[in-house]
């Protein structure tokens, strides 16, 4: 019932939006994953671009090498060393069309073993430039924080606190885009990923609008046997310091989680009890010799309603697992049944993330980020160096401590700290 009242909404905005004028659609669906970016300046004139023909390739190539130093002594060390090239395809058609393609290619030097995934492969077309699809695999921005998106219930990978070698993984579906001048912005997304059938898609809807110097948008996330999801998110600037705020809210918790019932563990969900989720993040940036904004530094608060307050990890209990004959801990049930979410497990989170620019030489870039759990009192803290020079060679050094005790979120894997150096080239 709620797919059936999604798509007559969207059709009568698509319908609506016809008589609307419209703006550049890649200044809307630019993408942060993707390498290959497109000049937006108002001097290119728009009928000229889009009767260019041309096809790009491109691609990155990283090479890391990850060793952990573990808690425990009874067992040794852990050295990971692997290649990690994305190659890119750029199609600029007529008509303001583009198929654009990101190709993954692992290599594991432990077990020689080679892995191939498709990041995104999507297609871009329009109406009459009114109003704008993209259909196919891809990652969308949904959500304006820096770690966590409250009202993102669209992407399956979340932004993670250590940042990833490779691409995040894109969702498959078709999203539609009408602008309507500078000030107000149509977004709908029909997500059929995994879906199978009509009632398993889901489809999201947002509004977006000026405010002064304030933008704005209100969102809604609608699937069929789940309760709808309502959110609202702003980025705006005060005091010379940059906001970012979101905020999420559902009558029934829409993931699963772990329930307790005398001594059984089983999943479902909170039914019946409103969900509430925000996130606030602020940036100030200070100068630093003769260079403007060389040093950024932001904080970042998360609150999860559903978030799990008691001791999941630690509580060595023995419980049955509800529907099997097996028994064992929370830990147990709650990782083998795929519960567990980073940085989304507790209730509140803290994170600061510090960067100056300019360290030592001219293109290599400090950076000092932490994170915490406030409900178990573990955390990371990752500090290290960028490097990348105008022959495109990159280079990278980050050390990570995991800090807590033992059986907390940050310290399951029973890792003391990590050194990962990794050396790359954009071709």
């Amino acid at each position: 019932m709620h797919i059936k009242r999604y798509i007559i909404v969207s059709f009568i905005l698509t319908s609506f939006s016809f008589c609307c004028f419209a703006e550049n659609e890649n200044e809307y669906f630019s993408n942060p994953d993707s390498m290959i970016t497109e000049n937006t300046s108002s001097k290119n004139p728009p009928l000229l671009k889009e009767e260019k023909k041309s096809i790009g390739f491109s691609g990155e190539l990283t090479s890391a090498m990850i060793n952990n130093v573990l808690l425990s002594s009874s067992t040794t060390d852990s050295l990971y060393t692997f290649t990690v090239c994305n190659l890119f395809l750029d199609a600029r058609l007529k008509n303001m069309m583009k198929v654009f393609a990101n190709i993954e290619i692992g290599i594991n030097s432990q077990t020689n073993a080679t892995t191939t995934y498709w990041r995104e492969l999507f297609f871009d077309f329009n109406l009459d430039k009114k109003v704008y699809f993209r259909t196919g695999k891809q990652v969308l921005q949904w959500g304006r924080c820096y770690l966590w998106n409250p009202t993102d219930f669209i992407n399956i990978e979340k932004i993670p606190f250590i940042r990833k070698i490779g691409y995040r993984e894109g969702t498959y579906g078709v999203k539609v885009h009408v602008p309507f001048g500078t000030k107000y912005n149509l977004y709908s997304f029909i997500d059929t990923n995994g879906a199978n059938k009509s009632e398993d898609a889901s489809g999201a809807f947002k509004f977006e609008f000026l405010c002064g110097n304030t933008e704005m948008a209100l969102s809604t996330w609608l699937k069929s046997q789940k309760s709808p999801a309502y959110g609202y998110d702003f980025s705006s600037r005060l005091f010379h310091i940059d906001l970012l705020g979101e905020i999420s809210v559902s009558k029934d918790d829409i993931s699963d989680r772990m329930i307790e019932e005398n001594g059984v563990l089983r999943t479902g969900r909170l039914n019946g009890q409103w969900s509430p989720r925000a996130s606030l993040a602020m940036t100030k940036y200070f100068d630093l010799g003769n260079f403007n904004d060389r040093i950024s530094v932001t904080n970042e608060f998360f609150y999860n309603g559903t978030g799990y307050t008691d001791d999941v990890f630690g509580d060595n209990n023995i419980y049955s697992f509800s529907g099997t004959p097996i028994s064992g801990t929370k830990k147990m049930f709650f990782l083998a049944s795929g519960l567990y979410s980073q940085n989304y497990y507790s209730k509140y989170y803290d994170a600061v993330f510090i960067s100056v620019g300019r360290f030592i030489v001219t293109d290599m870039t400090f950076n000092l980020n932490y994170i915490r759990n406030c409900n178990d009192n573990s955390g990371i803290l990752s500090s290290g160096v960028t490097y990348k020079n105008l022959s495109d060679f990159s280079f990278g050094l980050l050390v990570n401590s995991f800090i807590g005790e033992q059986n907390r979120e940050y310290s399951i894997l029973n890792t003391k700290f990590d050194i990962e150096l990794t050396v790359g080239i954009t071709f």
